[in-house]
């Protein structure tokens, strides 16, 4: 996590006090999250002292942003700002980004946090809190830590059917768990079972935790299914959206955009586990082969790729692929080879484009049907999936 006063034009930077507290506050939350986890991991900070930005708008143009009819937040000014000041950019951000708006006379903006790209383990994140509430508002640090959860990808608990006043989660708005300045409340919020999961499959901040269903619900209960936040729209950046097309015709009402827009599930039965909002189901080939045409927003350089084909544990699974970029107005062979596994990893030579081809040789159905595709480069997964592929 990287501390990122901002200061509009016009506008006081913070003082040496302002960062002393912020900093303690920090290490506060760093120490709870790591107690809260039983000791098994916290995030980092990635600087021991504040890291001062002065803004290129004013006040007012922020606060005119965040109420524009045209949809754009303050917040997505204050993270394009930011990436361009680190060089960086959405894809290959390494914060989550601790922004502390400096705002003297009022709390502007209200607090909130979420993921860069949206899901788990995706990139960096971000959280913005005002120096007003840093200054003025006893329950800082209890709406740190959960403005820091949000930048890490978990969602409020009200999205697993739980009631937000009540609820023990550190994603709830329960006031029991307010803090007094650097007090701390007499029953401190917590995390539920499905908060430590959602944490455990972000490996970026938390790599050393594991979700265990023994220890980390005791109690046995039944878990809502895994829930994310979206991508941000972010000033100055490309979208995050791959797009995916097929000549080879669509079935049972899947879309090839399935292939990149959700977690992958395993091919596995009992019986018909079929679902058509997760899979790319093709039309039957005469040939045997089918094709997706895979658009990324930005220039990659691939070095393996990850195909899951068949559901059900037995039907439509790719023999064989083909991989091709697109260089000028042709396609070129990158790799061809047998699938081995219906969750194969096909190693090719390194190669960078924006347009690339995956063709997939079917069984005898003459038809295939992919549960998903990952992209990894020389260093590890780019634009993965919103919920980390966890093994067949």
């Amino acid at each position: 996590m990287c501390e990122a006063p901002f200061g509009p034009k016009g506008e006081p930077l913070p003082t040496r006090e302002q960062k002393l507290k912020l900093m303690k506050h920090v290490k506060w939350s760093q120490d709870w999250f790591r107690q809260a986890l039983a000791g098994r991991d916290t995030f980092r900070i990635a600087k021991a002292t504040p890291d001062v930005y002065r803004a290129r708008n004013s006040f007012a143009f922020y606060r005119q942003e965040s109420t524009s009819a045209a949809g754009v937040s303050c917040a997505s000014h204050f993270v394009g700002e930011l990436l361009d000041h680190y060089r960086v950019n959405r894809f290959n951000c390494p914060y989550v980004l601790a922004i502390l708006f400096m705002s003297p006379r009022e709390d502007f903006p209200v607090g909130g946090g979420r993921p860069l790209n949206g899901g788990f383990s995706r990139g960096g994140g971000l959280l913005h809190m005002s120096s007003y509430a840093l200054d003025k508002f006893p329950n800082f640090q209890s709406t740190l830590r959960h403005e820091l959860a949000h930048g890490f990808g978990l969602p409020h608990v009200e999205v697993y059917g739980y009631d937000m006043q009540t609820n023990p989660s550190v994603m709830a708005y329960n006031p029991s768990h307010h803090t007094n300045g650097f007090q701390d409340s007499a029953t401190p919020s917590r995390f539920i079972p499905e908060d430590v999961r959602g944490l455990a499959l972000n490996k970026r901040c938390f790599a050393k935790l594991e979700f265990d269903p023994a220890g980390d619900n005791p109690d046995g209960k039944s878990l809502y299914r895994i829930v994310w936040l979206g991508p941000m729209d972010i000033v100055g950046q490309p979208s995050l959206d791959i797009d995916v097309t097929t000549s080879s015709g669509s079935s049972h009402g899947t879309k090839p955009l399935n292939v990149v827009q959700r977690d992958i599930w395993p091919s596995k039965g009992p019986g018909v586990q079929f679902n058509a909002a997760r899979t790319w189901h093709s039309q039957a080939s005469d040939s045997g082969w089918v094709s997706l045409d895979v658009i990324f927003p930005v220039a990659v350089t691939l070095a393996r790729m990850g195909i899951h084909t068949q559901h059900s544990g037995q039907y439509h699974a790719a023999e064989r692929v083909r991989i091709q970029v697109k260089e000028g107005e042709e396609y070129r062979d990158v790799v061809e080879q047998d699938l081995k596994s219906v969750d194969a990893i096909v190693a090719m030579p390194p190669t960078r484009g924006t347009k690339w081809r995956v063709h997939l040789r079917a069984g005898k159905s003459k038809m295939v049907v992919v549960r998903g595709l990952r992209f990894f480069g020389e260093s590890g997964e780019v634009f993965p999936p919103a919920v980390p592929y966890r093994g067949p």
